[in-house]
């Protein structure tokens, strides 16, 4: 049977993106020319061309960048909708409840952490608003980047502080605000009604990630005090978001990217380069964003010990978005990283194609405007898992199968009996994503991905920070300033922002 199949299923279902990837689904961004681009500091100027668009310091705003094929010579697959239902909803064969509880699920070398930042560091790189998850053969530079495709964090700076000047201290233009009267110091700003005034609104989507934000948001603080003697208006938010970037990127190149590639492929990217993504390039690969990184996906946990008085609760009980977090929730950090406290933090789940059962069927209040006739005015459930959803972006961008990724890149291609799927499955090959969380699974024990996840994560992130002119790495030579040793890890990061107290 061909691996490239027509859905037995013609009526459109509505809806695009995820909680943990968002896009609105209304409509596709059209082709015509994009106009201005917004410069930082109101300067206006022609827009730039996807294929050169620069990273713009602070700016989170009206960047226009295509997408692109890592491999675009790949023949495409398409999935029967029905196949994916059976595959995705709860009680299916990607439910982790049919593993029972004695198989061991915590990953050892990744702690549970190093989820949520993968998860802050795709708000930093990608925010596809544009794209359908009903579309087929929707190709890459058909839908845009809303943000820059750089690790910039325009999710803490937004545009920086003249265009977002709400997200600043008037009394220095360089101090990011946070907190609120009844919880001064373990929340985000807020408005009156609980809606998040950061960034980026999707790092409030739950209490992990709005505390990640929270910490970088103390980080940068804690720089913008130290440099206060020597630097002073513009500069000294200039200065301090420099420094507070290159640090944070030295922790992406240098900690997150080895802990999910592996050392092998790491000291080869280190070593070699990309050997697929197309040098001076700032876009990010299709491939990447509609299904390699969506990994992060696989190793969230069923439940989770925030501190010593909340244990045992799943993602979505302590916090949803828009509403006012708690004193008493805060997240200890030495429960999701090796802060070297003593006590050893809990693991991401290891990486397979098991899916805590809480992400099969998603809140309601997550996945607005999908009601479905059929369904008596409900969500279609399909439309309510997270892995349906990533498997539907399949479908949508025509993705090459995994089987067919790997045959490219002359690795071992593993069959969909050992992959795991169904009898019934009507294909020969297996979607890029499911593919790549099984591999993991079958070439290194769920530890780290496999050669194909691994290679599209490591390419695209080293890429990034090699085709941005402004980052650490085209500053030979730099090392960390803060941190011991001349190395700054995420563990260095939180232990500043935890010390520093809002003055």
């Amino acid at each position: 049977m061909s691996d490239k199949i027509p859905p037995r299923v013609t009526a459109a279902l509505p809806g695009s993106g995820c909680p943990f990837h968002r896009g609105t689904g209304a409509a596709m961004l059209s082709k015509a020319p994009s106009g201005n681009l917004v410069r930082p500091h109101g300067v206006v100027g022609p827009a730039v061309s996807s294929k050169s668009a620069q990273s713009l310091t602070g700016d989170n705003g009206p960047v226009v960048s295509d997408f692109f094929r890592m491999f675009p010579d790949l023949r495409p697959s398409v999935f029967n909708v029905e196949d994916l239902r059976a595959l995705t909803l709860p009680g299916g064969p990607m439910d982790d409840d049919r593993l029972g509880p004695s198989v061991p699920q915590d990953n050892p070398t990744i702690p549970a952490g190093y989820t949520f930042l993968g998860q802050f560091l795709d708000h930093d790189l990608t925010f596809d608003v544009f794209s359908d998850i009903n579309s087929r053969g929707t190709q890459p530079n058909q839908t845009r980047d809303a943000i820059t495709p750089t690790l910039d964090l325009g999710n803490i700076y937004g545009r920086g502080p003249v265009q977002d000047a709400f997200l600043f201290d008037a009394k220095d233009g360089a101090t990011l605000l946070f907190g609120r009267q009844d919880n001064p110091d373990g929340d985000v700003l807020r408005n009156v009604q609980g809606t998040a005034i950061i960034g980026d609104p999707r790092n409030d989507d739950n209490m992990f990630v709005n505390q990640l934000h929270l910490a970088f948001i103390k980080f940068h603080n804690q720089v913008v005090k130290d440099l206060s003697g020597s630097f002073s208006g513009g500069a000294l938010f200039t200065e301090a978001s420099k420094r507070v970037r290159w640090h944070y990127q030295w922790i992406v190149y240098h900690d997150f990217v080895r802990r999910f590639v592996g050392d092998e492929l790491y000291g080869k990217l280190v070593n070699q380069g990309p050997q697929y993504f197309p040098p001076n390039l700032q876009q990010i690969p299709i491939e990447f964003s509609a299904a390699a990184y969506r990994m992060g996906h696989a190793t969230i946990r069923e439940t989770y010990t925030v501190n010593s008085s909340y244990s045992n609760v799943q993602i979505f009980d302590l916090h949803q978005p828009g509403t006012f977090l708690s004193p008493e929730k805060r997240v200890d950090w030495k429960n999701f990283f090796n802060l070297g406290s003593g006590v050893t933090p809990q693991g991401a789940k290891l990486f397979d194609t098991y899916l805590a059962s809480e992400l099969l069927n998603l809140p309601e209040a997550l996945i607005p405007g999908f009601d479905h006739p059929q369904y008596q005015g409900k969500p279609d459930p399909l439309y309510l898992s997270l892995a349906g959803r990533n498997l539907l972006r399949q479908n949508e961008f025509t993705l090459p199968a995994g089987q067919t990724v790997a045959e490219a890149l002359g690795t071992t291609r593993y069959a969909n009996s050992q992959l795991g799927l169904p009898q019934g499955w009507g294909s020969t090959v297996a979607p890029l994503w499911y593919y790549i969380l099984k591999e993991a699974n079958l070439a290194n024990q769920g530890r780290f991905l496999g050669p194909v996840g691994g290679r599209i994560v490591g390419e695209t992130f080293f890429s990034v920070l090699l085709n941005d002119p402004t980052s650490f790495l085209q500053n030979k030579g730099w090392k960390p300033t803060y941190g011991s040793g001349g190395d700054f890890t995420i563990a260095d990061l939180l232990r500043i922002a935890d010390a520093y107290k809002k003055s």
